[in-house]
């Protein structure tokens, strides 16, 4: 997996199959993770990373508050992926984003 999104709420599956993005139930939990709902995201072109923020936008507006943790495995869309949620979140929701520590 490209990335791991945990909440403190459900999340929604989404599958983007023309710009090949799937956001499906997680099954393995990496230790980092302490939130007990996540999904794994796996993204073949790194091009469509504001999908992924789209998705993470839509999921806050539906609560007043959510926590959100996410690990990401690559440093180039870590890097991306940093950048981008810092500007466009909403400011009464908690995310935490973290590389993903290999095992």
């Amino acid at each position: 997996m490209d990335l791991f999104i945990a909440s403190d709420r459900q999340l929604p599956i989404r599958y983007y199959v023309n710009e090949a993005i799937w956001i499906r139930r997680g099954c393995f939990s990496p230790p980092q993770l302490t939130l007990p709902f996540f999904v794994e995201v796996e993204i073949k072109n790194s091009y469509n990373l504001p999908i992924i923020t789209q998705y993470i936008r839509e999921f806050q507006c539906q609560y007043k508050y959510t926590e959100m943790q996410i690990l990401i495995k690559d440093q180039t869309i870590f890097a991306e992926m940093h950048d981008m949620l810092t500007d466009q979140l909403l400011s009464n929701h908690m995310v935490s984003i973290h590389p993903l520590l290999p095992k």
